[in-house]
């Protein structure tokens, strides 16, 4: 029987027939295989996981250790601005107004598997923290989609793991979150400023002759006197 990389179906009442040669099977086979994941549609021959910017692995085990992707989650929110509004004549009441929609930075959450000797798991969780301390970019590829340059890198926010009897006891498993950093160019324009004038620039303007009076003495003052008597 010739070796392949999945299960011999037995034809048998019942059982469904899976073709030998289905393409499905064969990419399914070839993602299973690859390190850290499946390959991503859009980079070529890049598996799934977090590189830098010149595309190279947040991490490489050195010590014949085996680093792959476990899940991968993504989330992206708008934020919508609501401005209170007065009440109306009427007297209903004050209400809200929605008038704009508010680009927030996308979240991706890679979790890594790592299974290896222990300074290989002490070497992961190093470089791990190394690049949720420093402020570099991050790429994230996927089969799907990829978050990648200008418009999508990420920087890493945190990472969790925990280690148990039952989970995690020879397997390193780590989750990192990533958070997009949204890189804009400031634009500069030269804008030319009015020179400073003195007071005496300004030419003089008649407004009339004033008489002079003598302000009456406030209603306090007379109390404090005596010349108003305290009702």
């Amino acid at each position: 029987m010739p070796s392949i990389p999945y299960p011999d179906v037995p034809n048998y009442p019942g059982v469904p027939a899976i073709p030998r040669n289905s393409p499905a099977s064969s990419t399914i086979a070839m993602q299973i295989a690859s390190p850290q994941g499946g390959v991503n549609q859009s980079t070529g021959n890049l598996p799934w996981g977090i590189y830098t910017s010149s595309n190279q692995p947040i991490y490489t085990p050195t010590e014949g250790g085996t680093l792959s992707v476990l899940s991968f989650g993504f989330t992206r929110s708008m934020s919508v601005s609501n401005f209170p509004v007065e009440a109306s004549v009427s007297g209903q009441g004050a209400a809200f107004a929605s008038y704009n929609k508010g680009y927030r930075p996308s979240n991706p959450v890679v979790t890594f598997s790592l299974s290896g000797t222990e300074g290989e798991k002490i070497a992961f969780l190093a470089a791990l923290d190394s690049a949720c301390q420093s402020t570099s970019l991050y790429n994230v590829y996927t089969p799907d989609s990829s978050y990648s340059g200008s418009s999508g890198a990420c920087t890493v926010d945190r990472y969790s793991y925990q280690r148990t009897a039952t989970r995690g006891a020879t397997l390193l498993i780590v989750e990192v979150s990533l958070t997009q950093v949204l890189q804009v160019s400031s634009a500069l324009s030269n804008v030319a400023l009015p020179s400073p004038q003195s007071p005496s620039a300004s030419s003089p303007a008649n407004n009339g002759i004033t008489k002079t009076s003598t302000p009456p003495t406030s209603y306090l003052a007379q109390i404090a006197t005596g010349a108003v008597g305290v009702p």
